[in-house]
């Protein structure tokens, strides 16, 4: 399965998991405005411990205690897709420095999709899309740079 993060909006986290035939397992969408940072890791783990209830309601198998990234979850990442522009240029570090680190230390690819605010908004769903068909074609870890899509803005002392 694929990891998608989208931090590009500085208001929300949108992440999910991905099956190979694009089918997603999970959804999240977080408020998060301007706390990227402070929720993006804790996120992440929720969306892993939701698809694990998932699935063990569908095997019923039920379990007492709570579990925190269960062991052998990350072998089942195949590949991290991440947004990585246009959009704030905090937000966007977040996620993408966040992402690299996840793809790697997992060492498996992460590729990186954008969206063009010109033509449309695309919905996470199709950068999902788009990003699982650039992910076939890579093989190991690659570094992932993010497009912020204008200039800095830096204010000038007076």
């Amino acid at each position: 399965m694929y990891l998608f993060i989208n931090t590009s909006n500085n208001k929300f986290i949108s992440l999910a998991l991905a099956d190979a035939k694009g089918k997603i397992l999970v959804y999240k969408k977080i408020k998060a405005e301007y706390q990227q940072a402070e929720k993006l890791l804790t996120a992440i783990e929720k969306i892993i411990v939701k698809y694990q209830q998932e699935i063990k309601k569908k095997k019923f198998i039920r379990r007492e205690q709570k579990f925190l990234f269960p062991a052998g979850f990350w072998s089942q990442i195949l590949g991290i897709i991440v947004v990585q522009g246009p959009g704030g240029f905090t937000s966007l570090r977040i996620g993408i420095a966040t992402a690299n680190a996840l793809a790697w230390a997992l060492q498996i690819p992460i590729v990186g999709v954008e969206w063009k605010k010109d033509v449309m908004e695309l919905q996470d769903k199709q950068l999902i899309s788009i990003g699982l068909n650039k992910i076939k074609k890579s093989k190991k870890f690659k570094q992932i740079l993010p497009k912020y899509g204008s200039e800095p803005n830096i204010t000038m002392k007076k």
